[in-house]
């Protein structure tokens, strides 16, 4: 029994063996499947495909090794991070780390070195696999080399563009399909008045076109939408600006490639079409003008000769005209001391006209030999090789320039004078104060020393009451006279009469009214009277003010 089971045991092991076997089998066919597949991927992928395991190759597609430039043999076995860029291998690191963690899912660029030594862009993903039975990663990379450069010289474009339409130094815009600005630059800012922001995205072309000009500006925005030929690139119109001018402008205008907006430079012609107006008028007026400028003008050839005078040069030459036109170069009224200085302008402004002054000044020599001190302004006649000149006598200028020159040394020499003057006022005022407050001292020192004593004396000889009440006004008055009290009060104002300050002072004291009265020798009503003089004077009256208290309170 034990026998027969024991052939049943190994039956049911023998029949799991075959199945496991089975099992492998098919695994090992999908297996082949898998490596079939992953060797059709490798082989036929457009990305780069490679394994790592342990920090190297283990596998590598031949698109990967392309990228870098090296044989799959070259790779294989080798460290993973042998082609990447330097720079970047930390980065590189932390990037894949955060995939696998699960992280980051977005593909990760860098840099790496080929074997050539040239810098090249790729992409990547990577993702955790098993290798062997091992744990690997898998990688997968594309070349975004062409696309890394195309972008830099996108950018590099751009920054060219920004640069180019920002220093141009002609006022330029791009127009939408709609109308709608959405670029202005600084020039067009400085020349409509209106910020950037009010432009861009917000305004259409038609807010700055005038009224007259804008269905024929329409019509051409649409026409040349359609064939960009067909609308004439340059032409005027009327612009206006912020303030409400309108100025002519020539607009030059185009399509952009590729795109249905336009870009449009502006040249403000203003002046350029008043300048030809003038110059129509100034032709019959210039005659006219010419004569009664009511300056001194000529006109110079380039051989130095005077083709045209006016009458005011007559007068500063002291010649007639038919002396100078067509027979007399202006050398002939520049003294010697400017004449070298003068031919080097003439010559040097006929090839920079700019490189010399237009403004300065010589000494003219007249027909009569006076020499005068004159400001020529001088300037080349525009397309022409002559100049027009003008001079301003400014002899009278020069003599008044000197004589106050010197009248300023003159003022300055007095105020010296007078400084030094002053200081000795000063220094006499000073010794006034100190005399004055000597004499101060003299008197009070007198008043102490031989007036007080004896009236002490009085006081304690056999007086009647009335007396008495003399003697302590007295007494009191002194001592008031020696106090800067009365005198401060008194200074003050001005208008307090004698008996006035003198009740003030009994006041002061604490004296009564009828203590008041007894020693000034008049009844209480005059002493009331007094009183309300001096609170009115003070201006204290009607105030519930103590009389006594506020002029104790007199600084």
């Amino acid at each position: 029994m034990n026998q027969e089971a024991n052939i049943r045991q190994l039956q049911r092991k023998i029949g799991e063996l075959e199945k496991r076997i089975e099992r492998f089998k098919v695994i090992e066919e999908k297996l082949g499947e898998s490596e079939e597949i992953y060797k059709t991927i490798s082989q036929k992928s457009f990305a780069g495909i490679y394994v790592v395991q342990n920090g190297s190759f283990c596998n590598v597609n031949a698109k990967a090794a392309s990228y870098a430039g090296f044989e799959l043999s070259e790779l294989i076995g080798g460290k993973s991070d042998c082609v990447i860029h330097p720079d970047d291998k930390e980065i590189v690191k932390k990037n894949a780390r955060d995939m696998l963690r699960g992280t980051r899912t977005v593909p990760h660029i860098f840099r790496i070195m080929t074997k050539r030594g040239d810098i090249r862009w790729v992409m990547e993903t990577v993702t955790s696999i098993s290798y062997g039975g091992q744990p690997a990663i898998l990688g997968n990379c594309m070349d975004i080399t062409e696309h890394k450069l195309a972008e830099e010289r996108l950018r590099e474009s751009e920054n060219l563009y920004r640069a180019i339409f920002e220093t141009t130094g002609t006022a330029t815009i791009i127009i939408e399909e709609d109308t709608t600005i959405s670029l202005v630059n600084n020039e067009f800012v400085k020349m409509s008045g209106y910020f950037k922001a009010e432009w861009e995205g917000r305004r259409s072309w038609t807010d700055f076109v005038a009224p007259k000009d804008v269905e024929r500006m329409k019509s051409y925005h649409g026409l040349r939408r359609i064939n960009p030929d067909a609308a004439p690139r340059n032409y005027e119109f009327g612009f206006i600006d912020s303030r409400g001018r309108i100025r002519v402008m020539n607009l030059t205008v185009g399509m952009i490639p590729g795109t249905r907006k336009s870009v449009a430079s502006f040249a403000d012609v203003t002046e350029h079409k008043l300048a030809e107006y003038k110059l129509r008028e100034s032709e019959n007026l210039y005659r006219t003008i010419f004569e009664t400028t009511g300056t001194a003008t000529i006109i110079i050839e380039d051989d130095m000769t005077l083709s045209l005078v006016n009458t005011e040069f007559e007068r500063l030459s002291g010649a007639p005209r038919d002396y100078w036109e067509g027979k007399r170069k202006w050398t002939e009224f520049v003294t010697k001391k400017d004449l070298t200085r003068m031919l080097g302008y003439h010559k040097k402004r006929r090839l920079d006209p700019l490189g010399v002054p237009r403004n300065y000044e010589f000494l003219f020599l007249d027909k009569q030999n006076h020499i005068r001190n004159v400001i020529i302004t001088i300037a080349l006649i525009p397309g022409t090789r002559k100049s027009v000149a003008s001079f301003a006598d400014i002899t009278e200028q020069k003599r008044s320039e000197t004589a106050l020159r010197k009248r300023e040394r003159e003022v300055q020499m007095k105020s010296r004078n007078l400084e030094e003057v002053n200081t000795a006022l000063k220094v006499l005022l000073k010794q006034r104060e100190e005399d004055k407050s000597e004499l101060e001292e003299k008197v009070l020192s007198n008043v102490k020393g031989l007036v007080l004593p004896y009236i002490e004396k009085l006081k304690q000889g056999r007086i009647g009451k009335r007396d008495m009440s003399f003697v302590n006004i007295l007494e009191s008055n002194l001592t008031n006279i020696m106090s800067s009290f009365t005198h401060r009060l008194s200074s003050r104002h001005l208008n307090l009469t004698p008996k006035e300050l003198q009740v003030a002072n009994l006041v002061k004291e604490g004296r009564t009214t009828k203590e008041i009265a007894e020693m000034m020798g008049i009844c209480a009503g005059a002493v009331s009277l007094h009183r309300n003089h001096v609170r009115s004077k003070l201006g204290i009256n009607n105030k519930k003010i103590n009389l006594q208290s506020y002029l104790g309170s007199l600084p």
